[in-house]
């Protein structure tokens, strides 16, 4: 029982559309995660600005509430190499925008956070969550009516 030609031609049409549907799908949901990528990676590079390159003393004043009495100054350590950070020299440190912890800047920490885009220390993300707007294309909905009038 073979199918004759017109009914072959229709097969091959319907599979060679559901083929066709199927690529470009793919590759416009590949396209959008690309881009957000790019977003992302762009995100992070505008985050770390040269704002985020400080001395150890700004990054340090910045990090404290109540500035320390002399007697108790606590000996902080960078948390990639474990050396301590040199008060009087003014060395420079990277400051995680989002979370405020600093690296040593010769520490290699530049890479780390724009490859992986989160704070070595916290793994919290380098760039700060914009707050959630509303969006303006979707407006409010109305409040019901109650049987008794009232609005819900």
């Amino acid at each position: 029982m073979g199918l004759d030609a017109a009914t072959a031609a229709e097969i091959a049409a319907v599979v060679t559309l559901a083929v066709l549907i199927v690529a470009i799908v793919a590759a416009s949901a590949g396209a959008c995660g690309a881009g957000r990528a790019a977003a992302a990676v762009h995100d992070v590079e505008l985050a770390l600005g040269a704002g985020t390159l400080v001395t150890y003393e700004q990054a340090r004043a910045a990090s404290l509430r109540v500035p320390p009495s002399a007697e108790e100054e606590p000996r902080e350590l960078c948390a990639l190499c474990l050396s301590e950070y040199d008060a009087g020299d003014g060395e420079m440190v990277r400051v995680v925008p989002a979370c405020g912890h600093f690296f040593h800047a010769e520490c290699g920490v530049d890479g780390w956070l724009r490859k992986q885009g989160t704070c070595p220390l916290c793994r919290g993300g380098v760039v700060r969550p914009l707050p959630r707007l509303p969006r303006p294309e979707c407006p409010p909905l109305p409040g019901r009516a109650r049987g008794n009038g009232h609005l819900a």
